[in-house]
């Protein structure tokens, strides 16, 4: 199964990405936090394959947790949603390798794109530790 967070100090946003997950298929553990440090709580006592989150939070924003969670979970799954359509707040967010940079209000039919991308990443990384064990094992 999946494990998902998602992160946002708004709960509406949370929701409404939990909504839209609904609608994609497989089963699916969601965990939330409101910011974060919250985040790296949950982190800590949680294996965690995909983090949707916000940039615009208290405490610790969306991309010091990008950077903070790249550093301990290099093979996590990011995806960052924001309010601002900031080149700045992206290019940052891609040099610590997002998978996707969303705009909210999120476009259902962008976040199932984006969801399917993230899925094939996670498939091909599974591929490649099989692969890797066979190899051992032969």
């Amino acid at each position: 199964m999946i494990t998902i967070l998602i992160v946002d100090d708004e709960k509406l946003e949370r929701r409404g990405v939990r909504f839209l997950l609904k609608r994609e298929e497989g089963e699916f553990q969601i965990l939330e936090a409101t910011n974060g440090k919250d985040a790296l709580g949950v982190l800590e006592s949680n294996h965690v394959d995909i983090l949707f989150s916000d940039v615009k939070m208290p405490y610790m924003n969306g991309l010091e947790l990008t950077k903070a969670v790249r550093e301990d979970h290099p093979d996590m799954e990011i995806v960052i949603f924001s309010g601002y359509n900031d080149f700045s707040y992206a290019k940052e967010a891609l040099r610590y390798g997002v998978v996707d940079y969303v705009l909210k209000p999120v476009d259902p039919e962008e976040f199932h794109k984006t969801f399917q991308r993230v899925m094939e990443n996670i498939s091909s990384k599974i591929e490649k530790k099989s692969s890797r064990k066979r190899k051992k094992i032969i």
